[in-house]
């Protein structure tokens, strides 16, 4: 049975495969992306400096920086985003991490639509969920406050409690030290202004 992937889903589907191999199969299908992730060029991705590794937080976590007006969600092959996610947090998320997300300027052409958010979360390891121990929403807007309770809700409730909307730098500068943060300068320029 092991590889009869139309079966296997059909018991998928009448609640019959154990948690064991649905366990073993996700983690297959992410190793699949991994070594695509690893084999692909994703230098055109890299460029966007959309995603990067920073300094720790007050806990001695990880920090991870994504940056949405970095990302033109319309212009950009957006598996090839999702393999340099992989990519670069595979090793990250071993351990405790935190993820900053500056939504700052973003215009609608930035917005993740949440299908590619949803099959994101589907995809990653076991890992990246356990591992994540707090997500800062930096300059969130009215209407992503609205998307993430609604996403965070009736998608991915997992990640509810995780979530930290952030209304300006030195709420961030208490939880991560300004010395162990790189913040783009229009993030800067942005706060200095509201």
């Amino acid at each position: 049975m092991e590889g009869d992937v139309d079966k296997q889903r059909k018991l998928i589907l009448q609640g019959q495969l154990s948690g064991a191999t649905m366990q073993k199969q996700h983690q297959r299908n992410y190793n699949r992306w991994l070594c695509r992730a690893r084999a692909e060029d994703l230098s055109d991705i890299a460029a966007l400096k959309a995603l990067y590794q920073t300094g720790v937080d007050i806990y001695g976590r990880t920090v991870m920086v994504l940056v949405g007006r970095n990302v033109p969600v319309n212009l950009i092959d957006m598996e090839k985003a999702l393999l340099y996610f992989i990519h670069v947090m595979d090793h990250i998320t071993v351990k405790e991490y935190v993820m900053v997300y500056f939504h700052t300027l973003t215009e609608e052409r930035n917005h993740l639509d949440s299908e590619f958010l949803k099959k994101l979360y589907e995809i990653v390891d076991a890992k990246f969920k356990n591992n994540l121990k707090a997500f800062y929403f930096v300059h969130p807007s009215f209407r992503s406050k609205v998307s993430t309770w609604f996403f965070t809700t009736f998608s991915v409730s997992g990640l509810k409690e995780k979530v930290h909307h952030i209304e300006n730098l030195r709420q961030l500068f208490s939880c991560i030290l300004p010395e162990q943060i790189d913040i783009p300068p229009f993030v800067l320029d942005y706060d200095a202004r509201v």
